[in-house]
């Protein structure tokens, strides 16, 4: 009796001498190619970084408004926008959006001064002011282009070519109605 579980005691050693070296063993996964491997600098095409506003369809002068914004109102020099997005949102999507030498940013509100907008008129120079709101914030655009002068005209023609008599009066007052 005593040799059959000093046999056991062995054959029991024997297996576990043979599987130990096999539990060691572990499974290594092939290498990843460095061209095929994902970088940490590059994202997703398809996916917006934080607080990053996506594109919309609403247009004012060739600036393309983002998705939760809509025009307010629009006059023939000046322009507003507003919606649900932070201030600092906006203002980093519009500086995206417009050719500027600098940005004035305050305590009520970011100014871009004579700024050009990429999709609009290269001749054309605005003045865009993100301001927030308690609800939102508000995009202010105004159009400093000056008005070009036809030369040759009298200074009476001019006050004509703007619907005004010489003492500034309108020439047809149902205009102003």
């Amino acid at each position: 009796m005593m040799r059959n579980v000093l046999d056991r005691r062995l054959a029991l050693g024997v297996a576990l001498a043979a599987c130990l070296p096999c539990a060691s063993c572990r499974h290594k996964p092939s290498p990843v190619p460095p061209d095929s491997a994902p970088s940490a600098s590059s994202a997703p095409v398809d996916r917006l970084a934080p607080d990053e506003l996506a594109v919309g369809t609403s247009e004012i002068w060739g600036l393309t408004l983002p998705r939760r914004m809509h025009v307010e109102h629009q006059f023939p020099e000046l322009a507003y926008a507003i919606g649900p997005v932070t201030a600092d949102a906006l203002a980093n999507y519009v500086r995206d959006r417009v050719i500027v030498s600098h940005v004035e940013i305050g305590a009520g509100r970011t100014i871009f001064p004579n700024a050009r907008i990429k999709g609009g008129p290269p001749d054309h120079f605005y003045e865009l002011d993100v301001i927030p709101e308690p609800n939102g914030t508000r995009l202010q655009i105004q159009d400093l282009t000056p008005v070009k002068v036809v030369p040759g005209l009298s200074d009476e023609e001019r006050w004509r070519q703007a619907g005004l008599t010489p003492q500034g009066r309108p020439l047809d007052m149902k205009k102003f109605e």
